[in-house]
């Protein structure tokens, strides 16, 4: 492979001037050429290129070359300019622009001048017509007209599709000139799949000379999917040889003390959760470092199972460190532990970014006084060091970025690592997402939990809404009210946070408040104890109490606005309210004009109750990336896998990735650039999920 420092499809992109369509690409894509080129198009496009205009032509799009002949003078302010053309054949057309400036125009449109332009053929007046073109090139750049080309998905990524096509073209001969190395994948699958090369699959997509129909382009996305999942395997190898993942310099043999715990719990352990316990104390007891991942549905208990887990670390003489995505969240396991540990109170310690006696807790870490520190990304401050670490838990480990992850993991190399999520994934999947890791399903739910009545209603039906929660407060029930953003300056919508606290606030007066991620932790914290403490009744909120919040008393969740969500994302928000023995429901109001489809993704939540298989179909239905509610950098983000129908190419690649790494000295130019081209080198730990 050429050196990385020489100009070649890992270098920076070449374009003509900054602007803000780059940054965006920057920020969206990358700044390699490889990054622009791992893109798939939506689709194929082929301009009809005309030479002489007809009446065959009439309402559809076409493209041909005009001169420019003159100009008609706008009669009023609401008149369009017409620019009077000819075709090569002297066959006249006109052009119409509203409400542009006319100097800017006739600029851009020069007196005989020659222009190739597209758009939808009209007649109006007995005159051929084409209003605002969609594309124009002068005669210079004639020769490099494109009339067939792939079509990106830009929507919402504030790209322009000329400016990001021309990064492809000027760009896409460093893939011609590059040296690959040699195929990499078997040929026996290679041949069962008929799959093109590396190269010429990605020459293909952006560069096709036909119209390639979706079987087509179904095959080349399938093969760099291949080489995606491939470098997932290559990279998640290379970080166990850089960590020594299987070595292990930490024994738990005595597991007493979480049988006391046990004992005295005023509930019985659910059969999953035993289960579970069993698999983590069998994995404790090896000679490898335990690396497993807890997933269950929300409200299943996999908290109770991470403390007798810690119980029994600690007992053995080591420390436990506990990572939380948020401050609400921290501060609740601490208090979980707390109440469940009350001999062990002064050992634990919360650490998040408000903790104001930071010094104290550092050393008391250091010095092994503090047992079980729970907090946020402030557990990973370097001014944290443990004396004798062994058991990390990450909960709702999706949230957290990368480099967060790997500073926890370099506090101790070689310690126990035990992930919680209640965002179940098929194991199939989980080999892509956290590697080879040990998984314990926990289904069945703590017995006396009632099922979530789930109602889907339209915007105007509000008022009848708000009847019914007047009711709730009656009988001293709490209410979580979900909307997906916090203001919305270009709206008079009631459908964010503020403006619909605003609106509650009309009706309920003190007994509604609102907490969101830009409130300051003191105000934030001061309304969750007020919520807590049923001073207020209904909290307004973002997404913020998505993930373990505990409120045995809220049994009504509105979430606003549903159809923004996934149903995953909805599922964890629904779970809020099943954490005590009354009945709760949960209402998802959507808005005017919502499509067929949508109602039926969000019936799916009605009808069913089973996080796993509601995370199955959020995953068929959005793909990998927004499955977990935000493209966080520790999830892969695939461009072309697609874990709905690519679901074979997992073993597959996998086995594939085993024999290169079987002969890695031999492969390892094969190996540095799948590697390269999906990760690159300053992301290499991209997927390690610890």
């Amino acid at each position: 492979m050429k050196d990385l420092k020489s100009k070649n499809i890992f270098s920076s992109f070449s374009y003509e001037r900054k602007n803000l369509s780059i940054s965006n690409i920057i920020n969206k894509f990358g700044t390699r050429v490889i990054d622009v080129l791992t893109t798939f198009p939506l689709s194929i496009i082929k301009e009809n290129f005309i030479k002489q205009i007809d009446l065959k032509y009439l309402d559809s799009l076409v493209t041909l070359d005009i001169k420019v002949i003159d100009y008609t003078k706008k009669y009023n302010k609401r008149s369009p300019l017409i620019i009077i053309c000819e075709d090569m054949e002297k066959q006249r057309i006109n052009l119409l622009y509203f409400n542009l400036y006319e100097n800017q125009i006739k600029n851009f449109l020069k007196k005989d001048n020659i222009y190739r332009v597209s758009g939808k053929l009209e007649v109006s007046k007995s005159s051929f017509q084409i209003i605002h073109p969609l594309n124009i090139i002068n005669k210079n750049s004639i020769n490099n007209y494109e009339y067939i080309y792939p079509e990106y998905d830009l929507s919402r990524k504030k790209i322009n599709k000329k400016i990001f096509r021309s990064v492809i073209n000027k760009n896409i001969n460093l893939l011609i000139d590059d040296t690959i190395p040699q195929e990499w994948i078997p040929e026996s699958i290679i041949d069962k799949y008929k799959w093109h090369s590396f190269k010429d699959s990605l020459m293909n997509i952006h560069k096709p000379n036909k119209v390639f129909d979706n079987n087509e382009m179904n095959t080349f996305r399938r093969r760099i999917a291949f080489d995606e999942l491939l470098s997932s395997y290559l990279t998640f190898y290379e970080l166990k040889k850089k960590f020594n993942f299987y070595k292990n310099d930490i024994s738990i043999n005595n597991f007493s003390r979480s049988k006391e715990v046990i004992k005295k719990l005023e509930f019985s352990l659910t059969k999953d959760q035993i289960k579970a316990l069993n698999e983590i104390e069998c994995d404790l007891k090896q000679k490898f470092r335990m690396y497993r991942l807890i997933q269950g549905d929300v409200g299943s208990g996999k908290t109770i199972i991470a403390l007798l887990a810690t119980i029994d670390v600690i007992n053995n003489g080591f420390q436990v460190v506990l990572m939380a995505p948020t401050e609400i969240l921290a501060r609740q396991h601490y208090e979980y532990f707390c109440d469940y540990l009350p001999e062990f109170s002064h050992h634990i310690s919360l650490l998040t970014g408000k903790t104001k006696s930071k010094k104290d807790i550092y050393k008391s870490i250091s010095s092994n006084k503090t047992k079980i520190l729970i907090g946020t990304h402030s557990v990973y401050n370097n001014d944290v060091r443990f004396q004798n670490l062994g058991l990390i838990i990450i909960d709702e480990q999706h949230k957290f970025g990368v480099k967060q992850r790997i500073k926890l993991l370099d506090k101790s190399k070689f310690c126990h690592t035990l992930i919680m999520s209640a965002t179940p994934i098929p194991r199939s999947l989980s080999f892509v997402i956290y590697g080879e890791i040990s998984i314990s399903d926990v289904k069945t739910k703590p017995a006396g939990r009632k099922k979530v009545i789930t109602s889907i209603i339209n915007i105007k039906k509000i008022e009848n809404l708000i009847d019914g929660i007047k009711r709730k407060i009656q009988m001293n029930e709490q209410i979580f009210w979900i909307l997906p953003t916090i203001n919305n300056d270009d709206s008079n919508s009631n459908e964010t946070v503020t403006s619909r606290f605003n609106y509650l606030k009309k009706v309920f007066k003190n007994k509604v408040s609102m907490i969101h991620g830009k409130m300051k932790k003191n105000e934030l914290n001061k309304t969750m104890d007020d919520f807590r403490n049923k001073t207020i009744s209904i909290l307004v909120s973002t997404t913020l109490i998505e993930v373990g919040v505990n409120i045995p008393t809220a049994t009504l969740i509105v979430i606003e606005r549903a159809e923004m969500f996934g149903l995953a994302q909805l599922h964890q928000l629904r779970g809020r309210i099943v954490r005590g023995n009354l009945q709760g429901n949960c209402v998802l109001i959507y808005s005017d004009n919502l499509s067929e489809s949508t109602l039926t993704r969000l019936s799916i939540l009605k009808s069913s109750e089973n996080g796993f298989e509601i995370a199955e179909k959020d995953l068929e239905i959005r793909g990998a990336g927004d499955f977990f509610g935000t493209n966080q950098s520790g999830i892969p983000i695939w461009r072309f896998f697609k874990p709905s129908i690519d679901r074979k190419l997992i073993i597959e690649s996998k086995e594939a990735s085993e024999k290169l790494v079987k002969d890695y000295d031999i492969n390892k130019e094969k190996i540095d650039f799948l590697r390269e081209v999906f990760y690159r080198n300053e992301n290499f730990m991209n997927y390690f999920s610890v």
